[in-house]
């Protein structure tokens, strides 16, 4: 064996020796997200709208059409142009970054509003464009992940008024801060903040019926009493009232996870949920269909995007988006509307935002996997 035939050895030699440890200290790369097959009634179509939209949450849709989103771990709200309308984005448009965990957006008037953290804060918009620095409009209590719920959702009411939910500091307590568990209420200037709905774990899903101008909510119940208990919630907002927690969970039930409380409410205080949901499904938005392309049956009526149960019950539950069954104006039911993000208690995405498009379709957003979901209905 020559000298160059054995230095060639002793090199692949090293390498193969090598080979584990550069394996341990990089990642292995990382596989594209893949979008599930959602199963939807006869007569809606599924497609995907947009992909790469990490951490997606609420929607909203700007006057000339264009879907925009809150991207709250990324600390950006971006906009999804359709401009040839052929039911896919055309590009992914970063509008505003270096935000605190925005969540929820709304037009109205010449300005695109932002629910973060700390404030709502609002942006310019004129010609079918969002420009400018975001600037504050409202203050909000702070939170940092890890410490209770970080999420903030608005909505403006026919009355011009700013509505803002904004849920608990911990899992089950006595807040000090007496805007939390609440739905504020904010004149059209900003001003006057006051509670106008008290009691509310993590109201995030909020949006008014476009028919009778009641103001509903979800709400997700506490962790630590059980798999099945306590049930999510289904609530008609309204002004003054209290639904209980911390105090009550389910139809009123004294809470057996609070501890020392030094506050207390009667049963009779306190208003009951319209309609319990499976315990931990967790609701994100709440949404009412206002367009005209889905049949009668379906125009006006309430969509919730469940969350999913995560590690709370051993049998994953949620993970789907559901239409609400009313009767006589009361939740009596949900059943499926679009499924197929769980199978075999895995989980391939968790659906969060929901809006109606200007096109009368449904979207849906998926924060766990990055994907902007379309559901139309005919060809």
């Amino acid at each position: 064996m020559n000298l160059k035939t054995n230095s060639l050895m002793i090199i692949v030699t090293i390498l193969l020796l090598a080979t584990p440890l550069l394996a341990q200290n990089q990642s292995a790369p990382q596989a594209p997200a893949v979008p599930v097959e959602l199963t939807v009634p006869a007569g809606f179509q599924a497609s995907v709208f947009a992909s790469g939209v990490t951490g997606a949450r609420l929607m909203t849709v700007a006057p000339d059409g264009t879907i925009y989103v809150a991207k709250q771990r990324a600390g950006e709200v971006v906009a999804l142009p359709d401009k040839n309308k052929d039911g896919k984005a055309d590009e992914i448009i970063v509008i505003a970054k270096g935000l605190s965990h925005p969540h929820s957006l709304v037009f109205r008037k010449g300005y695109l509003y932002i629910a973060t953290i700390p404030a709502v804060v609002r942006m310019k918009y004129a010609n079918g464009k969002v420009e400018g620095t975001p600037e504050k409009f409202v203050d909000l209590p702070i939170s940092t992940p890890g410490q209770g719920h970080i999420t903030r959702t608005i909505a403006w009411g026919k009355d011009n008024r700013l509505y803002v939910s904004i849920g608990s500091s911990c899992n089950v307590c006595e807040e000090p801060d007496d805007r939390r568990t609440t739905i504020m209420v904010f004149n059209e200037d900003g001003s006057g903040g006051k509670p106008f709905a008290k009691g509310l774990r993590n109201s995030i899903g909020i949006d008014f019926d476009p028919k009778t101008g009641k103001l509903w909510g979800g709400d997700m119940g506490q962790d630590g009493l059980g798999a099945e208990k306590p049930g999510d919630e289904i609530n008609m907002l309204e002004e003054g009232k209290h639904y209980g927690f911390p105090y009550f969970v389910g139809n009123n039930e004294a809470n057996a996870g609070l501890k020392d409380a030094k506050g207390s409410m009667k049963p009779e205080q306190c208003t009951p949920p319209a309609f319990s949901l499976d315990a931990h499904s967790s609701p994100i938005d709440l949404r009412f269909y206002t367009g005209k392309k889905f049949p009668s049956s379906y125009r006006g009526a309430m969509f919730m995007a469940l969350h999913g149960s995560n590690n709370n019950r051993p049998q994953k539950i949620g993970y789907k988006v559901v239409r609400v069954v009313m009767k006589n104006g009361k939740p009596v039911g949900v059943e499926d509307f679009a499924t197929g993000w769980l199978k075999d208690n895995q989980f391939n995405g968790r659906p969060a935002g929901l809006i109606t498009g200007a096109d009368g379709a449904l979207y849906i957003s998926d924060d766990n996997k990055g994907f902007i979901y379309r559901v139309s209905y005919g060809k």
